[in-house]
């Protein structure tokens, strides 16, 4: 995916993976229908170039279900506990974290460790997460609780993509929009040992998600 302009993988990952048509795409990413599928067209060629033959199912049939659940489960209980150590054990060295259709992405451990500690594990709120499926890769499906009190809301899609027993690429589709299509809840209560009380927050806006600068180093203009 690094080789891929950030509209050619915007379109890819949200026509492959969460299976919006190109008009969906074109209203998300406000450009016409004729330029996603050309995007879709140009990311294809370039993907079939440039990546090499192993395939991600594959990658996954190598692992056993109880590898793959604790592989799922640390990504979430990391989160969940702001523990960037924990989180950072699980990533492969060229990891990527990308949130289309935003323009953020970072590219390697350094940066996608920076983020993490800059912002989701401790700027964002409280995290709970549900285990589910895109296209046949583990994902999760992520809700943040802004503020001390109330139930924890949609935040994000977050795609795993493996290789070997770590985590090579993290793509967070951020829209409230996508739970219903996953089957997850439009909510969830609080954890074991927070409180209950109080309003519940709307989820912060898809703007704020990255830190000041946008993009790392290596990201595409």
């Amino acid at each position: 995916m690094q080789h891929l302009a950030g509209n050619q993988r915007a379109a890819l990952l949200l026509f492959d993976v969460l299976g919006f048509s190109a008009a969906e795409i074109a209203a998300m990413m406000d450009t016409s229908t004729t330029s996603v599928n050309s995007a879709l067209a140009r990311a294809r060629r370039v993907l079939a170039e440039r990546v090499p033959a192993a395939s991600q199912q594959r990658t996954l049939r190598k692992l056993d279900d109880a590898r793959l659940r604790e592989i799922v489960t640390g990504y979430a209980t990391a989160l969940e506990n702001g523990d960037a150590d924990a989180l950072i054990a699980l990533l492969t060295e060229d990891v990527t974290w990308s949130m289309p259709p935003m323009p953020h992405w970072y590219r390697g451990l350094d940066a996608v460790a920076d983020f993490a500690r800059e912002v989701p594990l401790t700027r964002c709120g409280s995290w709970r997460h549900l285990p589910t499926s895109a296209n046949g890769q583990p994902a999760v499906g992520s809700y943040l609780r802004r503020g001390g009190t109330g139930p924890h809301l949609p935040w994000s899609i977050d795609v795993l993509t493996l290789r070997g027993a770590r985590i090579a690429e993290i793509t967070s589709f951020v829209a409230v929009t996508h739970f219903p299509v996953f089957g997850l809840p439009d909510a969830l209560p609080p954890g074991p040992g927070e409180p209950v009380g109080g309003p519940a927050r709307d989820a912060p806006q898809a703007a704020g998600a990255a830190p000041a600068g946008g993009a790392s180093s290596g990201s595409p203009a």
